[in-house]
């Protein structure tokens, strides 16, 4: 169970308007809790979606990323911190627990700041925050290639070191693409990323299709506007060369069909548990 008074220790303050509570590492600035006043209201006066914007908020600016709940069920279980039946929690308790983890080992990654949620009448969590430090000084990966399409292949190697960084500590990102990778303005740091909605902390037993699919997938997103196939996998054998352990024959089983097909995030993880890629 992922309860929110155990998390209370390293999230104290709590910051309450109307029926949404949120638990955030420190007492907000004037500044930050006006944006989080607005964040709040806008939410009450539209349809539930989700939603991720930054917050002007002084010398901790912040990022929040909204997620409605869709079914009285999984209403229920976030309210109480429960799993669904195959162990797995929905969607916004995977992100918190993931990030938690992330942060906990070391991952090069925005701070959490706070977490919480709005509830119905019935008292039950409708909608949940997350709640990030804000990185003013990176700019995404998709608006860094827009400015720099000519350093493409330079980047996809350091996203590729970045994937590594992130399997050394057994996290497995099945989201990644340039969207979540953040770039410094001071090119000498390292490169961060985001969103661990739907990433494993552990490691897995197929472990050749699990990184065929994420760079696959890489390509898929956006990566193959700016470079030729050919090119990229010239890049990708590159890597996967200096890697100890990966099949060839596996690897190129999911790296090939998850280049051009879509796969749900769900089936993602059916990659990463089972070796099988579900595609369409």
């Amino acid at each position: 169970m992922l309860s929110s008074k155990a998390l209370q220790c390293d999230y104290p303050i709590t910051f309450v308007v109307g029926n949404t509570t949120l638990y955030l590492t420190e007492q907000p600035s004037v500044e930050a809790r006006r944006a989080l006043e607005q964040l709040i209201e806008k939410r009450r006066s539209s349809k539930l979606t989700r939603a991720s914007a930054p917050l002007a908020s002084g010398s901790t600016p912040l990022f929040a990323k909204v997620q409605p709940l869709d079914t009285f069920k999984a209403k229920v279980r976030v309210t109480l911190g429960k799993p669904q039946r195959n162990g797995r929690y929905d969607w916004p308790l995977e992100e918190l627990k993931n990030t938690l983890e992330a942060q906990r080992r070391g991952i090069r990654m925005p701070p959490l700041q706070g977490f919480g949620y709005t509830r119905d009448r019935l008292g039950l969590a409708q909608e949940y925050f997350i709640i990030t430090q804000l990185l003013d000084d990176h700019i995404d990966g998709v608006r860094w290639l827009q400015r720099n399409p000519d350093k493409v292949e330079a980047f996809i190697l350091d996203a590729f070191e970045l994937l590594s960084s992130l399997a050394r500590k057994n996290i497995t990102h099945m989201d990644f693409w340039i969207g979540n990778i953040m770039i410094p303005h001071a090119s000498h740091e390292p490169l961060k990323a985001i969103d661990f909605e739907n990433c494993f902390a552990g490691k897995t037993a197929h472990l050749s299709e699990t990184l065929g699919f994420q760079l696959g997938f890489f390509y898929r997103r956006d990566i193959y506007k700016l470079i030729t196939e050919a090119d990229y996998d010239r890049l990708v054998y590159g890597y996967v060369e200096q890697l100890c352990g990966i099949s060839r024959a596996k690897f190129d089983a999911v790296y090939f069909a998850s280049k051009h097909e879509y796969v749900g995030r769900k089936q993602r993880r059916e990659v990463f548990l089972s070796g099988t890629l579900i595609t369409g």
